[in-house]
C-alpha cells in the first residue's frame, strides 16, 4: 500500500472583511452568530462545500447537516429564513475568495432545513 498526503490551502475572510460585503449580517455574525460562522469557515466546512460544489449541488450541501445541529445544540437562535440566509451569505464569502463565482443557478438542496442554494463554479 502506498501513502500519499495533500495539502489544501483555504483562505477564510475574517469579520471584518465578511462584513463589509454582507453589513446586513454583520452584527449577527459578531455576536449571536459567530459560532456559524466560525463553524462554517474551516477547512473541513470548505473541503465539503467544494466537493458539493463539483458535483454541481449547491455549496450550503456541505455544511447544511453541520450547521442544523450546531443551531439545535446552541439554543440561542432560532432557525429561519433570516439563519438561512446568513448561513447562505457566509459560505459565499469563502467560496468567493477561494475562487469560486456564483453562477446564478439556485438548485435544491437536500437537506430539510433548507430549500434552495446558488450553485458555484471555479473562477480559474
Amino acid at each position: 500500500m502506498e501513502t500519499r498526503s495533500l495539502t489544501v490551502s483555504v483562505n477564510f475572510p475574517d469579520l471584518d472583511e465578511f462584513e463589509d460585503s454582507y453589513p446586513q449580517y454583520g452584527p449577527f455574525a459578531r455576536r449571536n452568530g459567530r459560532f456559524l460562522f466560525e463553524l462554517i469557515m474551516s477547512v473541513d466546512s470548505f473541503i465539503k462545500a467544494r466537493g458539493f460544489t463539483e458535483l454541481h449541488y449547491p455549496a450550503v450541501t456541505g455544511v447544511a447537516e453541520l450547521c442544523f445541529q450546531a443551531v439545535d445544540q446552541n439554543r440561542r437562535v432560532e432557525f429561519n429564513n433570516f439563519l438561512r440566509q446568513f448561513i447562505g451569505a457566509v459560505v459565499c464569502s469563502m467560496m468567493e475568495v477561494n475562487h469560486y463565482q456564483k453562477t446564478n443557478r439556485k438548485r435544491y438542496v437536500p437537506h430539510h432545513a433548507f430549500t434552495k442554494g446558488e450553485v458555484y463554479a471555479p473562477t480559474r
